[in-house]
């Protein structure tokens, strides 16, 4: 194994008569067999805990993505055939990926993924309560990896709960990206089973690898595929160049061997998922992922890193500053949060503080700042360690790569000569590997920490209590300078930039924001090690360390995560797509020709110019605009060069029959054929 084997249980130093604090130990309150099932069941608890109102309470989570994705079933449910590969209801037709409509039964192992998935959500009303299954898969999964890497179960149990709800991951809940989870659940099992074969490739372990390769692509979200393979490439490249470097020849011929393996799993596992494959292939070259723009290519060459492609692809680049939200959320005014107070009469209004160099976010990138410090804890005591040196290498190398056009040292690299990479927008993505590896670094730290007891290392033993006191010292300083800290933070939003300056009211808001992350950062940090030298003075047991730390994780990541969650009753969703009254009117004219339909409505009603949703589609209308992240660029073209569908050749080219505007408008071409309120219906 890669990483060092620590026994659970530690002798106590001292003679002493035990305390409950020095005498605490799992194995006193749970039998050992029993501990696993135990701790599965606290992380069950966890979940149902924290989405309480999604499992009991009829509400859900609401997004564009979330919408965009309900626009659909209607045509899902009403496709006669199995399988459809067209999609006629969005941008005049597009492709559909193979969207099953029915029950994928020749493929067995989506069979048994499905089949969990359900069994999971059957006891909850609201259906978005499945995609949670794979958050909670993940957890598992994780805790699978870290026992089998080092046997300690409470440790373990830790790193599986810091994974599953890191912020930067629980937010594709949020925001309905949920095929991201479907694949990134698999990431700690490919990784469990990679470092097995270091030691010996079982049969059963490469039928596993198979079985996680087509759960890998089930959900088909090629970028987080992308990124997973990466970290496979980065972990080979970096095992081989161990064992030549220490002339293991059994490490060396272990890791070809698991090389052969793993590709080999690859191909059977796209083989058994070529239906979505060879979509995807055929139609990238005809969608704004596979080629430039038609006005871009018009108007000559440029400069790559000044092409509307490049910046198309980089808009979501991270920023070195911005690595302090690992520390504390909010530095960056963290994204969307729940304003109350006298700007809003005291009513609960969603805004969104987020004054960083991306268009916009929806949370910060945290992972939990004791995760952090712990991972850094971990990545300067234990760097012998090939596990730490694999995901501090892992971690570094995404975390320059998310920087994109900000500082493209490496992005510049993959973007242009890398196989496929120039097909991903949203550089910040990436960061997704920083998100997983620093979990297990943290772990890793605690496990480095409860091992020092027996070690007598002074010079660590001072590191931490250096650690208590520098973050125990800043705590207080943000007690006692809390006026000049929120004077500092607004200064900060003011100077950035005139585009922010909508934020003036919130600035108060805001600061208060930063402060309590700031404090809770400093104290929560200061305790974590604070905890670990009572420890190796053998004041505290080690399973009591890490219940505590562990328990203020929790805190600490609910916190943060409530913050940008926003729950809304399901039937509020429900009654979004009741049938808008333009809809009714259009089929209550008896029309069965074939003909399109466009809203140029500009009130923000869902369905409208800016908030499409592909909302017609749950009406069956056959639209000429709507949403998706991989749109064809034929049409593409024709927006870019038109500035946008309202044209009126481009509507008789298209085959667009009935318009609905928030206003009146004369035009010869059109008649009035329905209006009421804000809604008026025109025949073209």
């Amino acid at each position: 194994m890669a990483s060092k084997k620590i026994k659970q249980k530690q002798k106590p130093a001292s003679k002493e008569k035990q305390t409950f604090l020095t005498g605490f130990n799992l194995d006193n309150f749970v039998p050992s067999k029993y501990q696993i099932v135990v701790l599965a069941v606290i992380i069950l608890l966890l979940f149902l805990y924290f989405f309480s109102p999604l499992y009991f309470e009829g509400k859900t989570f609401q997004s564009g993505d979330i919408i965009t994705s309900k626009s659909a079933t209607t045509y899902i449910e009403h496709h006669s055939d199995g399988f459809t590969l067209w999609n006629p209801y969005v941008f005049g037709g597009m492709p559909a990926y193979a969207i099953a409509v029915g029950y994928k039964w020749f493929n067995l192992i989506y069979v048994a993924v499905d089949g969990a998935r359900k069994v999971f959500s059957s006891p909850f009303a609201v259906d978005y309560a499945k995609w949670t299954f794979y958050l909670l898969a993940l957890a598992y999964t994780m805790f699978a990896f870290f026992y089998l890497q080092t046997k300690n179960k409470l440790v373990s149990l830790l790193v599986a709960v810091a994974t599953a709800f890191s912020t930067g991951l629980i937010v594709f809940l949020f925001i309905g990206h949920v095929t991201k989870l479907a694949a990134i659940w698999v990431f700690p099992i490919i990784f469990l089973l990679l470092f097995n074969f270091q030691t010996r490739i079982k049969f059963l372990d490469v039928l596993i690898l198979i079985f996680f390769m087509v759960a890998l692509f089930l959900g088909w979200h090629v970028q987080i595929i992308f990124y997973i393979f990466f970290a496979v490439m980065i972990y080979f490249i970096y095992f081989f160049l161990r064992s030549l470097l220490q002339k293991d020849n059994h490490l060396k011929k272990q890791i070809l061997k698991s090389l052969a393996v793993f590709v080999f799993t690859v191909i059977v596992g796209l083989l058994i998922q070529s239906d979505n494959l060879t979509q995807i292939y055929e139609y990238t070259p005809y969608s704004t992922r596979g080629t430039e723009s038609l006005v871009e290519k018009e108007t000559g060459p440029t400069e790559k890193s000044e092409s509307d492609f490049y910046q198309y692809a980089t808009n979501w680049s991270f920023s070195p500053g911005e690595v302090l939200t690992f520390v504390i959320p909010s530095y960056y005014g963290f994204g969307k949060s729940t304003y109350q107070g006298p700007l809003s009469q005291n009513q609960p209004v969603e805004v969104n503080t987020y004054f960083g160099q991306m268009p916009f976010v929806d949370v910060a990138m945290y992972m939990g700042v004791i995760i952090f410090f712990l991972a850094l804890f971990a990545i300067i005591t234990d760097w012998k360690n090939p596990l730490v040196r694999f995901l501090t290498v892992l971690a570094l190398i995404a975390l320059i790569i998310s920087f994109g056009r900000t500082l493209p040292v490496l992005y510049d690299l993959m973007f242009y000569y890398f196989p496929f990479f120039d097909k991903f927008r949203v550089p910040s993505m990436i960061l997704v590997l920083v998100q997983l590896s620093f979990p297990i670094l943290a772990g890793l730290g605690i496990v480095k920490i409860i091992s020092l007891r027996n070690e007598n290392n002074k010079k660590l033993e001072s590191l931490i209590r250096n650690a208590m006191f520098v973050f125990g010292s800043l705590f207080v300083l943000t007690l006692l300078l809390s006026s000049p800290i929120k004077e500092w933070f607004i200064g900060r939003v003011v100077s950035a930039g005139q585009q922010y300056s909508r934020l003036q009211p919130l600035h108060d808001y805001m600061a208060e924001m930063f402060i309590n992350d700031f404090r809770i950062a400093m104290l929560f940090t200061g305790l974590t090690f604070g905890l670990a030298y009572a420890y190796i003075k053998s004041k505290l047991s080690a399973d009591l360390l890490v219940l505590a730390v562990c328990l203020m994780i929790v805190i600490d990541l609910f916190r943060i995560n409530s913050r940008g969650e926003t729950f809304t009753e399901n039937a509020r969703i429900e009654q979004l797509f009741e049938k808008p009254d333009y809809i009714q009117a259009i089929e209550n004219t008896g029309d069965k020709s074939i003909y399109r339909v466009l809203n140029l409505k500009q009130d923000g009603s869902i369905g409208s110019l800016n908030q499409n949703s592909n909302f017609l589609t749950y009406f069956l209308m056959y639209d000429i605009y709507g949403y998706s992240g991989i749109k064809p660029r034929t049409i593409q073209d024709y927006y870019d060069a038109l500035g946008s569908p309202a044209n009126p050749t481009f509507w008789i080219m298209l085959n667009v029959k009935y318009l609905i505007f928030d206003q009146q408008v004369n035009m010869p071409s059109l008649e009035l054929i329905y209006s009421r309120d804000k809604t008026f219906l025109y025949k073209n």
